[in-house]
């Protein structure tokens, strides 16, 4: 029913038809934050593309997939080789889930000779689902798959009629314009545009005496749309942190925000405890897959 070609790089009309898929996945995963894959961006190792077709219509084997559009790709799958490691990120076309493309594509890269077998070195996949995605962990229990980290987008809602009133610390104002390190590698790779977008207003850090933290809120709209929290670095005691996050959430509602929104590190005991203690609320999660070869 599927067939799939590896790629080194990616041009022309094979560029266009996965940037086209693409486009019409993130509109379509914008509330949910499903990932999504950067096909130009250069990679932290060897990077390979690949690219899924299916039969034409009336060859596919049922009427629902018959009824579905003729396109070019399906399915397009980027793949980081670093060592023995590689990222997968694997975005299905909308119209196409649920009819077990992922699955069989799965299964016939475990079994063909072109398969994960073709990509020279590579011993464990590792894969990050962003948001409630039902289908990455039926895919991840199927195929041996285990939870290696997990990362919690938390929002925290201010001022107005529910004005956030702790106790900050002193601070020093520093530019960032880097923007918030990654807390977990790969994580940032392929999260949704809405979120990259937030973390990218983090270019303001608050130096106090037990660390710093990144903050930031939209200009134009800094009530409408939610401002960036993101501790820099993390690996402080429980207090300490509840200290940090107090003066960030000051700072951001001082600058007109409503709602702050900053990931924590699920692994984290005091991480966790101090964004709950000062009423961060989990929102998604984003977890971590890796899986032996």
């Amino acid at each position: 029913m599927i067939t799939y070609a590896w790629r080194t790089t990616l041009a022309g009309a094979e560029l266009e038809d996965v940037e086209s898929l693409l486009e019409q996945a993130v509109e379509y995963d914008a509330e949910a934050g499903f990932s999504t894959a950067t096909p130009a961006a250069a990679g932290r190792g060897e990077v390979h593309h690949l690219l899924v077709s299916i039969a034409p219509p009336g060859e596919r084997g049922s009427v629902a997939l018959d009824r579905l559009p003729d396109v070019p790709v399906v399915a397009y799958l980027r793949l980081d080789v670093l060592g023995d490691v590689a990222d997968v990120q694997l975005v299905v076309r909308p119209e196409f889930r649920s009819h077990g493309v992922a699955t069989l594509l799965a299964e016939l890269l475990d079994e063909q000779p072109t398969g994960w077998s073709s990509i020279a070195g590579v011993r464990r996949l590792r894969a990050w689902s962003h948001g409630a995605h039902p289908a990455a962990e039926r895919m991840a229990r199927r195929f041996g798959a285990r939870t290696d980290h997990a990362l919690f987008k938390t929002l925290r809602f201010i001022g107005g009629s529910r004005p956030f009133a702790g106790d900050g610390a002193g601070v020093a104002v520093e530019a960032a314009p880097d923007g918030p390190a990654e807390m977990v590698e790969g994580h940032l790779t392929g999260i949704a545009p809405g979120e990259r977008s937030v973390l990218a207003r983090g270019r303001t850090r608050l130096a106090t005496p037990v660390g710093s933290v990144l903050v930031g809120v939209d200009g134009p709209d800094p009530a409408g749309q939610s401002a960036c929290i993101a501790l820099d670095p993390e690996d402080a005691s429980a207090g300490d942190l509840r200290t940090l996050l107090a003066t960030a959430l000051l700072r951001v509602q001082a600058d007109g925000a409503r709602v702050a929104q900053m990931y924590v590190d699920a692994l984290s005991e005091a991480f966790v405890g101090a964004s709950r203690e000062l009423g961060f609320q989990h929102d998604q999660s984003d977890l971590l897959y890796v899986r032996p070869l």
